[in-house]
């Protein structure tokens, strides 16, 4: 069906991309990526950014830099969507599900390096940490950070629902080897399928770069000796991308009031949100929620919100519960399951009005009271 209020739509901005494209007249088309790139560079704080076609290229580009291969293992977040894993698999490796904590739904350090030290035991050493900032909240990359320097693990980063979240007042995705993004279609700021990378590292940037465009060598013939992709972003994607980008700082204060809003009138439902601690500035992407007690049916209440032509989402299955992936080991606790039999997300878009919000609410509360 046609949701009246979508969860997350970013409506095509005619005017602007038009005064974007006008602007680059005259001049070769992949200037408007080299300067979308130099947008998220300079707002992010990176020194190198790539922008691909997709977040999911990004984490595949990336895996192949840090050297992850056929047969190698990789400790994954149980607790994220898909893309974070596919690539792992496209590699012939194999990821490793970490459970998430409470504090910020992130992959739990603590089970981070237990799940290194029992690998370890088993003479196996993983080849990289991917760490997720889900739904935007920023996870606790210091500590996961740490712990692949004391293990020698590379970590990369998957802010694709982060941009704008920061930590002490750092952007995320910077801490690590390298970070992606994602500039999907329901995204905080969109290009209409896109993604990128970032790093401080210099050789990675142009291992990436080089794989990106089809492993071309240096030479003043088509010459190839490795396996390349046709991963770049194109032009008109950049050109959105840029056409949105002035209006960046006034999504994330927009989704950021969402949430503050639902928290206002949600919260004396026995409703918890994930909420900003310890330095951490979500960018509030998604608003998701968790109910304190199981008696609350999910599917119910979705339903509730489907008729009214609302969108709501059941948070993340996580990973291990995935059929295509159960064969794969799992240090866990639970968290990942309570969050995916307890929770939702919300409607949070950059154009929702008041009344909007207001409406949302009320009919949670009514299907929550009645159940």
């Amino acid at each position: 069906m046609k949701y009246t209020i979508p969860l997350s739509y970013n409506p095509v901005d005619t005017d602007k991309l038009a005064e974007v494209l006008r602007r680059y007249e005259g001049e070769h088309h992949n200037a408007m990526v080299r300067d979308f790139e130099k947008a998220i560079a300079d707002y992010t704080g990176a020194k190198y950014v790539l922008a691909l076609n997709s977040g999911t290229a990004a984490i595949h580009l990336g895996l192949i830099a840090l050297g992850v291969g056929a047969g190698d293992e990789v400790l994954v977040p149980d607790f994220t969507y898909v893309a974070s894993v596919n690539p792992v698999l496209y590699l012939g490796a194999r990821p490793v599900f970490i459970d998430s904590e409470r504090v910020t739904w992130g992959m739990d350090p603590e089970l981070l390096e237990e799940a290194i030290k029992k690998r370890q035991a088993a003479g196996v050493q993983p080849k990289a940490i991917i760490v997720v900032h889900v739904y935007g909240m920023p996870a606790q990359t210091p500590a996961i950070c740490a712990i692949g320097d004391k293990y020698g693990i590379p970590v990369l980063e998957d802010a694709a629902e982060a941009l704008g979240s920061r930590l002490h007042g750092n952007h995320v995705g910077t801490q690590g080897k390298l970070g992606i993004l994602s500039f999907n279609n329901n995204k905080i700021l969109t290009t209409y399928g896109g993604g990128a990378i970032s790093t401080d590292d210099e050789s990675l940037y142009r291992k990436t770069l080089f794989l990106a465009e089809q492993a071309r060598e240096d030479m003043p013939y088509y010459d190839h000796r490795e396996v390349g992709y046709t991963y770049r972003m194109g032009p008109l994607n950049a050109a959105m991308g840029l056409a949105q980008f002035i209006y960046l700082e006034e999504f994330v204060a927009k989704r950021r009031e969402v949430f503050g809003f639902y928290k206002s009138r949600l919260t004396d439902l026995g409703i918890t949100f994930v909420e900003d601690s310890d330095g951490r500035q979500s960018n509030r992407w998604l608003t998701t929620l968790v109910w304190d007690k199981r008696e609350v049916d999910i599917a119910a209440l979705l339903l509730g919100l489907k008729e009214e032509g609302i969108e709501g989402r059941h948070l993340w299955r996580p990973m291990h519960e995935q059929r295509v992936f159960r064969q794969f080991l799992n240090e866990g606790r639970g968290v990942s399951m309570y969050l995916f039999s307890c929770g939702l997300s919300l409607p949070s878009g950059n154009r929702l009005t008041n009344n909007e919000l207001a409406m949302i609410s009320e009919k949670i509360q009514d299907v929550v009271r009645k159940s």
